[in-house]
């Protein structure tokens, strides 16, 4: 995409629920990263290095956090916000002059400059103290303006943007309109205005994170030229004639978080303001979608794996305070299997984090970033599920409540309600499973379904064999070898039963089923990968010393639950005759449509 009216380029869709546009489907993804490895059915004999990252970057990471924590807990209620909705009186203005909007932006708009990484591990603290807290970080850092700026070229409008930023403006991405978020053409219009200095947006916008706040949005639109359809992305200034927020919208969870619905009656943006997409392409440029995927993570993956640490937290708090019949709970059977998933859960989860976010390159780990997501926000979901089975009823009690009767206030309801909206934030979780098993699928149309000569191309194995993994996490190790080869045959023989990819993609199914597949492999593996190479130290920034100690017992703990989900995933891909889902559904819709 250009900036108008310049030359263009193709890229990717992106629709978004509560905050950020989802991750990106492009043609024809570069095959590096595990993407390759179940492109080509290939994994070497080893692990690769896991990503560590440096003593320097991890530093200012904890320099970062430690400040965030004291900002936060000195103008935060927490139990407040989730119980009125709404966050204190001049806590924006406050975020504003404190330099947190700025996470991501470089010197030249008096940022902090963070790492991907850090910046994550930032936004997973705020949202570990208060969901709604965080997730501005979140919007701010990772599908506002300040996440949009490197993927946009030199000129008037990075120069712009980048004043206003440094001006401490609120920013996000309005993109989901009432029609959905799913439909590759937003309603919303960008005119060209008569004498060509400025576009007019007409449409509507709902669910758009920071929208009743922001001073500065990018705004998907649709431009109607003589050559077809343009994707625009138009920076919109939200004092500007036209535009207004026609209601707050509130959220189960995440109560507090500035959300609105927006109309755009006439807004004029001008033309150095718009990028332009390819004549009939509805996709953003590679570069934008690329920075969104990160962005993505910001707000689902890092608030997801707050909850599941609060949740792995609380749960030893529970166990230390409770027995039945004079036993510990924690000598039960059942108890330690559940505990021993969480624990096994939460490492898994800061492995894929750190897999998909650390190190140069990640551009080339697409497939880690796009699956992340669902891996994180479906994790994460079924901890605070069996935390709620461990607590029982204090699981759905409310603080309120437990301060009534003198029972520990741990939210773990407010938590419940939190985990369950990330599931859908950012797109349904069903959706990007398919849009994994898209893109994996557009290679082997891509190549004829042909294997590379090599997979996880880019990757070493230095001082990571598999020597260092127990018996039995070899023996994991040879099943996600197997199932990747497995992966590769399936595709190739998907591809080449269905020669037309359009008929192919039809089969949503059959996407989220390989997506999915895809995803677990891919944690399994990073787990896997973790623990080969484990020793004692301390990390910082979330496991430490425990999780390298344990990390052989954590992954086999993980890989084995995996197994378990992955054996249901490939009997699910499997041709036996199924029923009519598609004729069930119609009928019983025809026959409410003639009721009342």
């Amino acid at each position: 995409m250009t900036t108008a009216p310049g030359t263009t380029a193709a890229g990717t869709t992106a629709p978004g629920t509560t905050a950020p546009p989802t991750a990106p489907d492009v043609e024809a993804p570069p095959t590096r990263g595990f993407a390759a490895a179940l492109e080509s059915g290939l994994l070497g004999p080893e692990p690769p290095a896991f990503p560590e990252q440096d003593a320097a970057d991890r530093s200012e990471g904890d320099a970062t956090t430690a400040r965030l924590d004291a900002f936060l807990r000195a103008r935060l209620d927490p139990d407040l916000v989730d119980l009125t909705g709404e966050l204190p009186e001049g806590f924006l203005d406050d975020l504003r002059t404190s330099g947190f909007l700025k996470l991501r932006l470089g010197p030249e708009a008096e940022g902090l400059g963070l790492s991907p990484y850090n910046t994550f591990r930032a936004v997973e603290h705020a949202a570990g103290l208060c969901m709604p807290a965080g997730q501005m970080l979140a919007v701010q850092a990772g599908v506002g303006a300040p996440a949009l700026l490197p993927a946009l070229p030199e000129g008037p409008l990075r120069d712009h943007l980048t004043g206003r930023l440094a001006d401490g403006a609120v920013s996000g991405f309005a993109l989901t309109e009432p029609a959905g978020q799913n439909n590759a053409w937003p309603g919303t219009t960008a005119t060209p205005a008569a004498d060509g200095a400025s576009y007019v947006l007409r449409g509507e916008k709902v669910f758009t994170g920071h929208g009743p706040v922001a001073d500065l949005l990018a705004v998907a639109a649709t431009e109607h030229t003589a050559e077809g359809r343009r994707l625009c992305v138009c920076f919109v200034d939200t004092s500007a004639d036209g535009f207004e927020v026609t209601s707050s919208i509130e959220f189960a969870g995440s109560r507090g978080l500035p959300n609105g619905a927006l109309r755009l009656d006439g807004v004029r943006v001008p033309a150095e303001h718009v990028v332009r997409g390819a004549p009939d392409e509805p996709r953003f440029s590679d570069r934008m979608a690329d920075v969104l995927l990160d962005g993505q993570l910001y707000f689902t993956g890092a608030p997801a794996l707050a909850i599941a640490r609060l949740c792995r937290r609380w749960s030893a708090e529970f166990l230390a305070r409770r027995s039945v019949n004079g036993r510990a709970l924690i000598e039960y059977d059942a108890v330690q299997r559940l505990v021993a998933r969480t624990l096994a859960e939460v490492h898994a989860m800061d492995s894929v984090i750190r897999w998909a976010l650390i190190g140069p390159g990640a551009e080339d780990r697409w497939f880690e970033r796009l699956t992340a997501k669902n891996l994180a926000v479906r994790t994460a979901w079924r901890i605070v599920d069996r935390t709620v089975s461990l607590y029982g009823a204090e699981g759905v009690e409310t603080v309120p409540s437990k301060l009534r009767r003198g029972a520990p206030p741990v939210p773990l309801e407010r938590r419940m309600r939190d985990a369950r909206g990330l599931r859908i934030a950012g797109n349904v979780d069903f959706q990007l499973d398919a849009q994994a098993g898209r893109r994996l699928l557009t290679r082997y149309y891509a190549t004829t379904g042909d294997a590379p000569a090599a997979g996880l191309p880019g990757h070493t194995a230095d001082g990571a064999g598999a020597a260092g993994l127990t018996g039995a996490n070899r023996v994991h190790l040879t099943a996600v070898r197997e199932q990747v080869a497995r992966f590769h045959e399936t595709c190739a023989a998907l591809v080449k039963a269905h020669p037309e990819q359009e008929e192919l993609f039809e089969k949503e199914h059959t996407l989220i089923l390989l997506g999915r597949i895809g995803a677990e492999l891919f944690a399994m593996y990073a787990v896997l990968a973790r623990a080969a190479q484990a020793r004692p130290r301390d990390e910082g920034g979330g496991e430490g010393v425990y999780a390298d100690a344990a990390s052989g017992t954590l992954a086999e703990v993980y890989c084995v639950e995996a197994g378990h989900r992955l054996a249901d995933l490939w009997r699910r891909l499997g041709t036996g005759r199924e029923p009519d889902y598609a004729g069930l559904g119609r009928r019983w819709l025809a026959g409410c449509a003639d009721r009342p």
